[in-house]
């Protein structure tokens, strides 16, 4: 594995993660972090755990958008039925981030 696709990875993970967390309006903690673990565990679950690759689809350095996304989903909903809400826990992804607040100021 070079560096390059390592990074790759890692960018493919946190935008999967992300992604998951809108679709699933929960926040994880520790922020891109938190959604990039999401995004890889989703992923890695999805295709390598369960083998369920849905055809035809983009794939992007080797990892299939459409199962790391639903795999991410999975991942996202898992940990706020088991993490208790609060400072480490999942948040509700309501307007208390400021740019959540600012995009509805601005009638995004």
């Amino acid at each position: 594995m070079t560096l390059t696709h390592l990074l790759i990875l890692l960018l493919v993970g946190a935008v999967v993660g992300v992604i998951a967390e809108r679709l699933v309006n929960r926040w994880l903690p520790y922020g891109w972090i938190g959604a990039s673990v999401a995004g890889l565990l989703g992923a890695w679950l999805m295709t390598d755990v369960l083998d369920i690759i849905i055809a035809p689809q983009v794939s992007v350095s080797g990892i299939p958008l459409i199962s790391a996304i639903l795999g991410a989903i999975v991942v996202v909903f898992v940990f706020s039925l088991v993490a208790p809400a609060g400072r480490f826990g999942y948040r509700d992804a309501g307007t208390h981030r400021k740019m959540s607040s600012w995009l509805t100021a601005r009638g995004f």
